[in-house]
């Protein structure tokens, strides 16, 4: 028995970040629906337990991949766009901002006016005040 579910099991694709990120909005929709019964809490957790079972049983490795990195790119820009504003509250001598490229943190002295910032690891130049 344990052989078969080895076999079934070889060359799939598992968990990924996407996946926990799935599994913990199921646990959150859960949760919602014990002081929240509605009927679009109970689709939207049918969905997402849908999608994150064909993710983790899925042979297309290659496809699975592709829709990881966008989640991870879209989840360090959200993330660091909170960094950077804390670290400017905590910083008063400083101002924390994201590039728009490659989501780096790049800080910049206050009170300077208008300034265009160059990334420093891709070179990207935006305009921003200080």
């Amino acid at each position: 028995m344990k052989e078969k579910l080895y076999r079934f099991l070889a060359g799939r694709y598992g968990m990924d970040d996407l996946n926990k990120f799935l599994f913990a909005l199921e646990i959150l929709l859960i949760v919602l629906s014990f002081f929240v019964p509605n009927v679009i809490i109970a689709i939207l957790f049918y969905l997402v337990l849908v999608l994150y079972v064909f993710r983790s049983f899925s042979r297309n490795i290659v496809a699975r991949s592709i829709e990881n990195q966008k989640y991870v790119r879209i989840q360090s820009k959200i993330t660091h766009t909170f960094k950077a504003f804390f670290r400017s509250l905590k910083d008063r001598s400083y101002h924390y901002y994201v590039c728009p490229k490659c989501s780096q943190i790049i800080r910049v002295p206050r009170n300077k006016g208008m300034i265009t910032i160059t990334c420093p690891s891709c070179r990207t130049q935006f305009d921003k005040k200080s």
